[in-house]
């Protein structure tokens, strides 16, 4: 139920509504946008669960397993808008961390959209930005970074449940004594 209500969470965040522009103010360049407008997770939890338990039943099983979970973590992250959904999948794929230039390569755009869709996931609570200056010319690269309350989507837990291999454990001369 838990995995189930992490998943619920973190779509209605993605499905929030929104819209985003950049505006000129006295510091540069800024974004504005609307209030967003995020639903309660509550009716997605209940359809998540129920959408477990019609698996569970059709494949003859009287309890959820990690297989009925599976579909509910890819659902929560396929219902999202397309665009969000794929770069949630990509920051997931590098550990939570992407820099402009990567969302960039990752959406197929332009620097002004990947900055607006990460600030996208910003508003509405999905992740955090930091912005680093690499000491080249031009603007400083931004980082986006998964939100603590969702860092359980890069577990192990989490990886093994939608079938994602885990990398092999390094073994220290301790452990083998």
């Amino acid at each position: 139920k838990l995995i189930i209500a992490r998943c619920a969470r973190l779509l209605a965040k993605l499905r929030g509504v929104i819209n985003v522009w950049k505006d000129k103010g006295q510091d540069g360049e800024v974004y504005e946008h609307t209030v967003p407008v995020i639903e309660k997770p509550d009716r997605i939890n209940q359809l998540f669960y129920n959408l477990c338990r019609g698996h569970a039943l059709v494949c003859a099983k009287t309890q959820i397993n990690q297989d009925d979970l599976r579909l509910v973590i890819e659902l929560a992250v396929d219902s999202a808008p397309t665009i969000r959904a794929l770069l949630f999948r990509k920051l997931l794929e590098n550990n939570g961390e992407m820099k402009t230039g990567e969302v960039m390569v990752a959406l197929n755009c332009s620097r002004p959209t990947a900055l607006k869709e990460m600030e996208v996931l910003k508003i509405l609570g999905v992740c955090y930005i930091t912005q680093d200056s690499d000491g080249s010319v031009g603007e400083p690269e931004k980082t986006i970074h998964l939100a603590d309350s969702f860092k359980w989507f890069l577990s192990d837990e989490c990886k093994v449940i939608r079938g994602i291999p885990l990398p092999p454990t390094q073994h220290t001369l301790s452990d083998l004594l």
